[in-house]
């Protein structure tokens, strides 16, 4: 595709993976016992992460609301939903593991003077450590955070970073349907959908133009 000039990156689930014993590592931290019920709350947290951010801006201070809402078992253990998100924050390294595979893909297309640009529907102050730690952010130009924005998932995101009249030189790639695809088709951009391994089926209204299991396939296939 010559057109294509950007590759917008998500970060989460792409770039790195949430080891899946992630809850139990955070409560062994925070030295929680109730292992099974954190693990409940917190997984109901994450999923209704977008949901309740979808139609404004992220804030820290309403995050920290949001998780004590979601999360009671905090008040129990006397942790405030600051208290959570530091720990959650300080374990960044040990809860994901990296995908080898993303530094050849920005190689390849660094060399080809394709652009690329984060967008993560994540804190700065989390992600831009790992991001330089993985040796990433040397490839990167651009870097959007969920701090005071809005979620990929909401329409008026996509103005944060697209050209206006330049849609057919972007592309996002990203492993949520829900939100990577979702920004891609409400801002009339082409998509790539990781579906690692293949394992999920797109049951939502959302349509990638490309599904790859493996990243790799952006160099063989795509670009």
């Amino acid at each position: 595709m010559k057109e294509i000039r950007t590759l917008i990156w998500d970060c989460d689930g792409l770039m790195w993976f949430h080891k899946p014993e992630e809850a139990k590592i955070i409560s062994n931290a925070m030295g929680i016992i109730d292992e099974d019920e954190f693990k409940e709350e917190f997984f109901t947290m994450i999923c209704s992460f977008s949901t309740e951010f979808a139609q404004k801006r992220v804030t820290l201070n309403e995050m920290y609301k949001f998780v004590e809402k979601k999360m009671p078992i905090l008040f129990f253990y006397k942790y405030t939903g600051n208290d959570f998100m530091k720990m959650w924050s300080k374990l960044k390294f040990e809860i994901n593991e990296f995908n080898d595979q993303v530094i050849y893909v920005l190689k390849y297309l660094q060399n080809k003077g394709i652009k690329n640009i984060i967008k993560s529907d994540w804190w700065r102050d989390v992600q831009l450590p790992m991001l330089y730690q993985y040796g990433i952010l040397q490839y990167i130009e651009e870097v959007h955070f969920c701090d005071f924005s809005y979620l990929k998932c909401n329409p008026l995101s996509a103005k944060e970073i697209i050209a206006s009249g330049k849609e057919d030189s972007y592309i996002f790639i990203g492993d949520s349907l829900t939100s990577d695809i979702c920004f891609a088709n409400n801002a009339g951009i082409k998509s790539i959908w990781f579906n690692r391994d293949g394992r999920q089926i797109n049951e939502t209204q959302y349509t990638p133009t490309y599904e790859i299991n493996s990243l790799l396939e952006v160099m063989k296939n795509i670009i």
